[in-house]
């Protein structure tokens, strides 16, 4: 089955929301990527929410809950680049991801909460523009981002046929149900870049992580819209 690589971009959350860290368990992470030990004063530790369950109008594709799950494993230890650049050195990197609820998003069909995949990922302190970073991203210049990845397949919504061989497109509407494209092989998460602009509603950046027990500073709390960049079969970006 052909591939396609797809970049999506969604939003970086940025306040934090009260809630506390386990940093033991976030610094052994983040060392078991480092080269030399580091501790928690030497890194900067944001999280965004990457791509969630909700269907995205702007290709008309929607992921399963295996595929989050894959996205999930997969994207730890990849890159935060700055627009897709691959020419450029990474600016940060993902080092844990989760599944999580967000029930303040319902589902647009259900009512039910969406499912999202919410990724941390840290930065060095006292490198070059590692403090313009932090408070970029704090001060809301920096909101948007984008997964970079691979998948293979895709099944109709309304069929079940793979897309390529069913008779239906996505984004039109058949006896009064949209069509879309279900993605469940995700073959890759390539990399997670900072955008200037986004595409899926209710993405989001959160203010840096304090010890556990501490409380976290208040920060700007960010909406955002999703952009959608489409490479298939190695072709130029649309």
């Amino acid at each position: 089955m052909p591939e396609a690589i797809v970049s999506r971009a969604t939003q970086l959350e940025t306040p934090s929301d009260g809630q506390t860290v386990d940093d033991v368990e976030n610094m052994a992470l983040i060392n078991q990527l480092a080269n030399t030990p580091l501790s928690r004063g030497q890194v900067y530790i944001r999280s965004m929410y990457l791509c969630s369950s909700q269907l995205c109008e702007s290709d008309w594709c929607r992921f399963t809950t295996r595929a989050l799950e894959s996205i999930c494993r997969k994207v730890v230890g990849q890159s935060v680049l700055a627009g897709h650049d691959k020419r450029t050195l990474p600016v940060a990197r993902f080092f844990k991801a989760a599944l999580v609820e967000r029930p303040e998003v319902p589902e647009a069909d259900s009512g039910k909460p969406t499912l999202w995949v919410r990724a941390w990922f840290y930065w060095l302190k006292g490198t070059h523009g590692a403090d313009d970073l932090a408070l970029n991203m704090d001060g809301g210049i920096y909101r948007e981002v984008s997964i970079s990845w691979r998948y293979s397949g895709g099944h109709c919504s309304i069929c079940g046929k793979p897309m390529r061989s069913c008779p239906h497109q996505a984004g039109e509407v058949y006896d009064n149900q949209v069509c879309y494209t279900w993605i469940e092989n995700i073959l890759d998460v390539l990399e997670g870049s900072l955008v200037y602009k986004g595409a899926d509603r209710e993405t989001a950046i959160a203010g840096e992580h304090q010890p556990r027990f501490e409380p976290q500073p208040t920060a700007l709390e960010c909406l955002l819209l999703f952009e959608v960049e489409l490479f298939r079969d190695g072709g130029s970006q649309l």
